[in-house]
């Protein structure tokens, strides 16, 4: 009698395993490609984040996005990355709090954020760097 119920217990553990794992799993999120530039956007919830991270090596700009005083994910942020000689490599709208971008080459680059009207600019090199790990944080409105 035991030895069924442990049967029957193991059973039961071993079709509920994949079912466990899968919940904890998310789809990879999509690169996306622009001319020469790829990018992935996302990380609302912390299965897609972790979904984020575990690729973020392979894109040397990654952009993180906030409003100060709020925990809530941030998504919707227009970005615009451009190069030194003023050509749009990507114009996109963030799907989340993370912005990972993958340029042609390194050099100079120019980042634009814009959120509820509110534009920032940063100017970075990427030459002689591996990752650029760039913060917007936004103003609540």
């Amino acid at each position: 009698m035991k030895t069924r119920i442990f049967v029957t217990a193991g059973l039961l553990l071993a079709l509920a395993m994949p079912a466990l794992q899968a919940a904890d799993e998310v789809e990879p999120p999509k690169v996306r490609k622009q001319g020469p530039t790829t990018y992935v956007t996302g990380g609302t919830g912390e299965a897609q984040r972790k979904a984020l991270f575990k690729i973020a090596n392979k894109f040397p700009i990654q952009l993180i996005f906030e409003v100060e005083g709020q925990e809530a994910d941030i998504s919707g942020v227009k970005v615009t990355l451009t190069d030194q000689s003023g050509n749009a490599l990507i114009e996109a709208v963030s799907d989340g709090p993370y912005f990972y971008m993958n340029p042609p080459a390194g050099g100079r680059f120019v980042i634009d954020a814009e959120y509820n009207g509110e534009k920032q600019t940063m100017t970075k090199d990427l030459v002689g760097r591996r990752y650029l790990v760039l913060e917007f944080k936004f103003h609540a409105k």
